[in-house]
């Protein structure tokens, strides 16, 4: 039963708890990350520790990719000033699009932000505004479901015009 315990969903109710929740996600990355968020929230995603541990993986394991659709860059460029540093410094492996809104399924999905590693863990805020949601280190079909909807959105999706004037 504690092994259960171990891999059961955790909800996540603002910060701390996302924080966290994302640390350990990215603790056990060993291959590939997707992750997807119609907004950005600079205390996560502009967060020291979370983009030390994102810079740690990429140092520790050269073939490993980190696809991530956000916003438009000029709506969070300046909130977040050490993920645009990363992006700039992780050009190969941290590749950063932006979505292409007139290509993108209307989806309710599309409203909530999701993290997916290895396609074995799923952090999703059901609220990205106020991060709340839950995390699941072995989730089941639902995750299956999302990274089905995360490539689809990624072949529709492009560099971010503003990162790339940047040079990323």
């Amino acid at each position: 039963m504690a092994n259960d315990e171990r891999f059961a969903p955790t909800m996540l109710n603002g910060l701390d708890d996302s924080r966290c929740a994302l640390l350990d996600l990215l603790g056990g990355l060993r291959r590939a990350l997707v992750w997807y968020t119609p907004l950005i929230r600079p205390e996560l995603y502009d967060d020291p520790d979370v983009l030390d541990a994102i810079r740690k993986r990429v140092v520790s394991q050269p073939k490993l990719r980190l696809h991530l659709v956000l916003p438009p860059a000029r709506e969070w460029r300046g909130d977040c000033p050490r993920l645009a540093r990363l992006s700039e410094r992780l050009t190969s492996a941290l590749l950063l699009h932006t979505p292409n809104r007139p290509e993108i399924p209307d989806r309710p999905e599309l409203s909530q932000a999701f993290v997916i590693a290895d396609e074995r863990a799923l952090l999703r805020f059901s609220d990205p505004r106020r991060l709340i949601g839950g995390y699941e280190p072995e989730p089941g079909e639902r995750m299956k479901e999302l990274l089905e909807l995360f490539r689809l959105i990624w072949e529709r999706s492009q560099p971010d015009l503003d990162l790339r004037r940047l040079g990323i």
